[in-house]
């Protein structure tokens, strides 16, 4: 029950980001007081940061059941759990997905774990979760939810 999980930008997105402001820092720091370029090359740090902290997720297998983010399914409720190749993530999350599903996905990442669920008091048929490592996450739920 030890997993856990941060999904944050890639590697390449980080340095993308890194030369927009490195560039946008250039153009006002030739053209504007220092004092400015510096303030708006310290404020587009700024929202950089933090854009990448509100979107990275948390995923944590914790001692009462999953934890995705803020959200939370107690291992009673679990039923299975599947790590999905890319292709059938991609399907899920487009014409093969269940509208009733909960989503916990990002773009950066390709492949996912389907979390079926066994409370028929709950709306969501499964959650979709986003894992860089879906295999070991889809085993380490499957070994908490069934012991």
């Amino acid at each position: 029950m030890a997993y856990r999980e941060r999904l944050l930008l890639s590697w390449w997105w980080i340095v993308v980001i890194a030369g927009v402001i490195l560039s946008v820092a250039v153009v006002y720091f030739v053209y504007q007081p220092p004092r400015i370029a510096g303030a708006v090359t310290l404020g587009l740090v700024a929202l950089a940061a933090g854009a990448a902290a509100a979107g990275s997720i948390r995923i944590a297998l914790e001692p009462v059941g999953l934890r995705v983010g803020r959200n939370l399914v107690e291992w009673p409720y679990v039923a299975d759990a599947r790590a999905l190749t890319a292709e059938e993530s991609r399907d899920r999350l487009g014409r093969g997905a269940d509208p009733r599903a909960f989503l916990v996905t990002r773009p950066y990442v390709r492949r996912a774990v389907e979390v079926t669920l066994a409370d028929p008091a709950d709306p969501h048929p499964y959650w979709l979760v986003s894992s860089r490592h879906p295999e070991e996450l889809a085993d380490a739920i499957r070994r908490a939810a069934h012991r």
